[in-house]
């Protein structure tokens, strides 16, 4: 079996401009910049991201616009798809947390929790058990967790095969 992982991508630079108004009792067409805004991003390779406010010039209400890849969440799309894909792939929330905290991307266990069970309500059927239900391999358990040593933590994988020990 081999997947294909396909996480969302965050283009910063690709903002796109809206053509009327993002409130759904106006519908304006005439909307203006009004200020660029620096958004503190939780993402593997940019710690933030440039968004842009506009005005509806006819019910002066404000409005942000996000690049491709990132919302008004605090994580951007990428990292939530890849936190799915580790707890899918068989690893705990906490296990997942301490592995996107290795990859600069500090999560709680309860964010990638939440991450989680959001995804699953959008779609149907994303279990562990479903998605890997025609895989036939060897037991194989792995976990991650993290020691102090030196007073330094540190981060272990441990895979176990319990059929050999």
């Amino acid at each position: 079996m081999r997947l294909h992982l396909l996480l969302a991508k965050v283009e910063p630079k690709a903002l796109p401009v809206p053509s009327t108004c993002a409130y759904a009792d106006c519908k304006s067409l005439q909307v203006r910049l009004h200020q660029p805004v620096s958004k503190a991003l939780r993402d593997t390779v940019y710690p933030h991201v440039e968004v842009h406010r506009y005005r509806c010039l006819k019910c002066r209400r404000t409005f942000r616009v996000y690049p491709p890849g990132v919302t008004q969440a605090q994580s951007s799309e990428r990292v939530k798809g890849l936190a799915v894909m580790l707890y899918l792939l068989g690893l705990s929330y906490g296990a997942v947390s301490l592995a996107l905290e290795s990859l600069g991307v500090p999560i709680s266990k309860t964010h990638v929790y939440e991450t989680v069970q959001a995804v699953a309500a959008r779609v149907p059927g994303l279990k562990r058990e479903q998605v890997f239900q025609a895989v036939k391999t060897k037991a194989l358990g792995g976990d991650l967790t993290r020691v102090k040593c030196a007073g330094q933590w540190l981060h272990l994988g441990l895979t176990v095969d319990s059929l050999s020990g």
